[in-house]
């Protein structure tokens, strides 16, 4: 199965983080499928704040394949402390499109110079 194929079989699904979905999630975005030649590449990564106990964080990977380019975002809820350390909870995988976007920002004086 191609990887790009692979990964759209799991887009939508929600789950916990070592599930058999995730699993097979991982070993493609580290370019482990096995019989399949195909570069991934990681070109965006954010985190947002959760609270005492979580954070999140979402991977943008560009996937390329037989001449065939996909877009997947995996967004991961993460331990917040070292105590949770290893206890990475859920995940959801999307994919995704490259959309350029103007934004205004508001800057002091001094850097607008």
């Amino acid at each position: 199965m191609s990887a790009i194929t692979l990964l759209r079989k799991h887009v939508g699904r929600q789950g916990e983080v070592w599930d058999a979905a995730y699993e097979e999630i991982d070993v493609a975005f580290d370019g482990y499928c096995e019989g399949v030649e195909y570069s991934v590449e990681q070109v965006d990564e954010e985190y947002e704040d959760g609270g005492r106990w979580t954070n999140y964080r979402t991977k943008v990977y560009r996937v390329e394949e037989a001449g065939e380019v996909a877009y997947f975002s995996l967004w991961r809820e993460l331990p917040a402390t070292e105590m949770q350390d290893g206890g990475d909870f859920s995940y959801e995988l999307t994919e995704v499109v490259p959309k350029e976007v103007t934004v205004i920002q508001y800057v002091t004086k001094k850097e607008a110079v």
